[in-house]
């Protein structure tokens, strides 16, 4: 089983945007393991601290600050639970198992 696991805070883009974006910090996680891993592409079940789940998508890109990944939430319901308030601070953890991606968002405690 691969699993990295990163620190978020939940920011005005993940609240107010639809596709609610959780970049993967380079500061945090090593891209060339995500890579390795095989975690920084495909579709992804995310899984809440209350059992909530929706799907998202591993994106790829660049910005003036070099590569980088994010996890986008897609599909007709993108409604991110509303007790995950602006500036709180949760853990993702990114795991593949039996050839499937899934995100866990856990509350920092």
């Amino acid at each position: 089983m691969a699993s990295l696991y990163f620190l978020f805070d939940i920011n005005p883009s993940f609240r107010d945007y639809s596709g609610h974006p959780i970049t993967v910090p380079r500061g945090e996680v090593d891209y060339k393991r995500l890579e390795s891993e095989r975690l920084h592409q495909g579709e992804f079940t995310v899984i809440f601290p209350k059992g909530e789940r929706l799907a998202a998508r591993m994106a790829h890109g660049y910005a003036g600050y070099g590569p980088f990944y994010q996890l986008k939430f897609v599909g007709d319901d993108r409604h991110v639970p509303q007790y995950l308030e602006k500036g709180a601070r949760v853990y993702v953890l990114l795991v593949r198992l039996h050839d499937k991606n899934y995100a866990i968002i856990e509350a920092v405690l």
